[in-house]
């Protein structure tokens, strides 16, 4: 367990940045959807997913196939497509200062996609949960990490079926420049979260049956797998830092590990316990890493994972509260005071996301009104950025002011 532990630590040191850049990096996941029943599009078949990934990728002539018997995404200058566990379609474009980046990648992406689609007939569908059709039904893409994967948290609870085939996300990484900062930004990712996840919460409709209740995503996440998902273990400790981080990933099962080029199921074996007296390869440090789906996730960047996927508009808002805040002393203070000041633990994340589940918009973050916590800490994150970063906010003003994304009039929309 040493040696695995030792590498992680080291892997999370690489990955300290020169300080001064704000990167951010945004990855966006989409349903493709039949335009006229809104019914999943499946990966194979005549017409399937593949079809609309071997139409895209013409359209870019510098792609390169991501390697494998079928296509699963590729890769060109900016960004890579891959496809989710149930074809679910993801863009990841690649770290920049400038949000307007990320605004041009992916309005020439969506571009690009919407004619291809227009033509099948079909629709790129930004929400959390799928809307139609039964998610038990949907077959995974030709990839055995999924298989293993679905076959894992068959086990380990009542969500992972849902979380596979139903679901999509909006993660946003950024840089950090030292241990210190590590924890300065991982905390207060974790503290600003639940706020998160009720600003992009955008599930109105799950399985053809109509949500009353909010945040079904972190529903989902919450009955997959309590050992990789949710909050980390004592996320909010003093002197939390790599090894802590290092530690989690030791005492989690790695589903399973690749050897000679396969993928050998591990069952409830720890990674701790499969690489006792092992060198792990780069290789098995990165599978380890990525088995890992906690809230805020650590790579060799901090990946913040609570928000569902949505439209543009929202998305580019989302980018730029991150980078407001994330990147911003008065806010990672802020954060810290708050903290330290109520003595908060994993709970006290968990009972404020399970207030706002009930009570949405009308509830309370760390007992003070929703829309009053939303309001602050908006402000607080344009405080920190150019006014041209800042006019991206402005999209939130009806979320808060209606109650959710999926409250606001068509209109206005």
């Amino acid at each position: 367990m040493a040696n695995l532990k030792e590498k992680l630590i080291q892997y999370f040191t690489d990955g300290e940045k020169p300080s001064g850049k704000r990167n951010i990096g945004a990855e966006i996941e989409h349903f493709i959807i039949r335009t006229d029943t809104c019914e999943p599009v499946r990966y194979g078949g005549e017409k399937g997913v593949r079809t609309v990934l071997e139409k895209l990728m013409r359209l870019y002539p510098n792609a390169e196939t991501t390697v494998g018997e079928d296509l699963l995404g590729f890769t060109t200058d900016g960004f890579a497509i891959t496809l989710e566990p149930a074809a679910q379609l993801e863009i990841s474009i690649a770290q920049t200062e400038h949000i307007g980046y990320v605004e041009s990648a992916y309005s020439g992406f969506r571009q690009k996609l919407g004619r291809i689609l227009t033509e099948l007939g079909y629709a790129a569908l930004n929400t959390g949960c799928r809307p139609v059709g039964n998610v038990r039904e949907i077959p995974l893409i030709p990839k055995e990490r999924y298989r293993l994967m679905d076959k894992h948290f068959s086990e380990t609870g009542t969500g992972g079926i849902e979380m596979m085939r139903g679901t999509c996300s909006l993660q946003v990484s950024v840089d950090y420049f030292s241990e210190e900062d590590f924890r300065r930004k991982i905390q207060a990712a974790y503290f600003y979260t639940p706020l998160f996840k009720l600003l992009c919460d955008n599930s109105s409709h799950f399985s053809d049956k109509p949500l009353i209740a909010c945040l079904k995503r972190t529903d989902i996440w919450n009955r997959t797998d309590n050992t990789r998902c949710g909050v980390s273990p004592d996320i909010f400790a003093d002197n939390y830092g790599f090894s802590d981080y290092a530690e989690f990933l030791c005492n989690m099962p790695p589903i399973f590990v690749i050897k000679d080029g396969e993928n050998v199921p591990t069952g409830n074996m720890t990674a701790g316990e499969i690489f006792t007296g092992t060198e792990p390869a780069k290789e098995d440090i990165e599978h380890i890493i990525s088995m890992a789906f906690p809230d805020v996730r650590l790579k060799r960047y901090i990946e913040i994972r609570g928000a569902d996927s949505v439209p543009q508009k929202y998305m580019l808002a989302y980018c730029a509260l991150i980078k407001g805040l994330i990147y911003s002393e008065e806010a990672l203070d802020h954060a810290q005071y708050h903290i330290r000041s109520n003595r908060m633990n994993e709970m006290t994340v968990r009972r404020t996301e399970s207030e706002l589940m009930q009570n949405g918009w009308d509830g309370c973050i760390y007992d003070e009104p929703a829309r009053i916590f939303a309001e602050t800490v908006i402000n607080m994150a344009g405080n920190s950025l150019s006014a041209d970063e800042r006019r991206y906010l402005s999209a939130f003003e009806d979320v808060i002011k209606y109650g959710g994304i999926t409250k606001i009039p068509e209109t206005e929309a």
